[in-house]
């Protein structure tokens, strides 16, 4: 897709070895996002494409997820000692945490239930190397592993005409598909995995084929979606479009230095499931005995200075936490960050200082998402 997307106004970043597009310039924007701490020059190309997002609908490629197939005759029993979570019914999807010994997070996880002893697994593209440890550590009998990361890719499309779009792209029957439903589709000639779900917090799909097959999807597609005004959107926005409902990222809010509990990732552990997963005591322990610290949202009075990630977090002139990540939501304007609080000082609409360059900005704890704050729009 490099040369397709180069030729439309591709603007070009990087993320875990890969190329990924960061926005698409149109005439006037520039074509060479400059490095700072600081507002982009592209604040106003990212701007657009959120906004063509929340309106209408957009496309963004997903290469860059980690992806495994799991098989066998074992696969479900073995998924449900290894994940935290609820291991989903055949053509539905989950969301599971996978923890260490140690109730650490280790990985956030989408399950699609293919069949009955088959799965997918998406996670960050970056962990594959540890993921793979971990699976092949844990390995059993009458279990298949293969990391087709970089054999399967796709698009996701996004906003409230998706459905629209695909619709138009195939004959099978999708407006059945439900929020969180995981259904084979042909679209054209192409076989294709459909799961709706989104990064975006919006109505979305996320439309999987073999990477042999990507160019021909695209060029489908766009063809159907041209008449509804269907063009991509990049990374950026993507990042801006998850603060909305405050959506969390891997190696920022997730990672090994984390519980799930800590992180708000307790809410998809399977509690009643009679396992014992790795990780449970850990994580039932955390249930009775209150952990000190707890990922909170805010709302920044920033000016042209965004949270990017580890700012301190003032409470009556002393530090008491740190930032996870942060940005801009174009769509709301607003200027949002994620971090750390302790526990028994959370509250909504706690005030508090965020250090970002040096210079204290005011800022609230609010626990309710800017966008869509029921899930109305991702399930309707």
């Amino acid at each position: 897709m490099y040369h397709t997307f180069s030729e439309i106004g591709a603007v070009w970043g990087h993320q875990y070895g890969l190329e990924v597009v960061n926005y698409f310039a149109q005439s006037g924007d520039p074509t060479y996002e400059g490095p700072t701490f600081r507002l982009s020059n592209a604040f106003d190309a990212i701007g657009r494409e959120v906004e063509a997002v929340r309106k209408n609908v957009r496309i963004n490629e997903i290469h860059n997820f980690g992806k495994y197939l799991i098989s066998g005759p074992q696969s479900r029993i073995w998924l449900d000692k290894l994940l935290a979570g609820r291991i989903p019914k055949v053509r539905r999807v989950a969301l599971s945490p996978m923890l260490s010994a140690k109730g650490k997070v280790i990985g956030d996880f989408t399950i699609s239930s293919l069949k009955n002893d088959l799965f997918q697994l998406t996670a960050s593209y970056g962990a594959q190397a540890m993921h793979m440890r971990w699976f092949e550590t844990h390995l059993s009998n009458g279990v298949n592993i293969e990391n087709i990361s970089d054999k399967r890719s796709g698009f996701q499309i996004a906003g409230p005409n998706a459905g629209l779009l695909l619709d138009a792209c195939t004959r099978d029957e999708t407006n059945d598909i439900d929020f969180l439903d995981v259904r084979r589709v042909k679209i054209g000639h192409i076989n294709c995995i459909i799961q709706r779900i989104s990064y975006t917090a919006d109505l979305g799909y996320e439309i999987y084929c073999k990477s042999t097959d990507q160019y021909d999807l695209w060029q489908i597609l766009s063809r159907e979606g041209e008449g509804i005004g269907l063009k991509p959107f990049g990374m950026r926005a993507m990042m801006s479009l998850r603060l909305d409902r405050f959506f969390g990222s891997w190696l920022s809010e997730f990672s090994t230095d984390y519980t799930a509990a800590e992180t708000g990732l307790d809410r998809f552990i399977s509690f009643k499931k009679n396992v014992d997963f790795v990780g449970r005591d850990i994580a039932l322990a955390e249930r009775t005995n209150p952990f000190t610290r707890r990922l909170c949202a805010f709302i920044v009075e920033a000016d042209n200075a965004n949270v990017q990630g580890y700012e301190p977090i003032w409470l009556n002139n002393v530090v008491v936490g740190f930032c996870t990540s942060g940005g801009y939501s174009h769509w709301t304007n607003t200027s949002v960050a994620q971090g750390f609080l302790p526990n028994d000082e959370i509250k909504d609409g706690l005030l508090v200082d965020i250090e970002i360059l040096g210079k204290l900005k005011p800022a609230r704890v609010t626990q309710f998402p800017l966008f869509d704050a029921d899930g109305s729009r991702m399930r309707q």
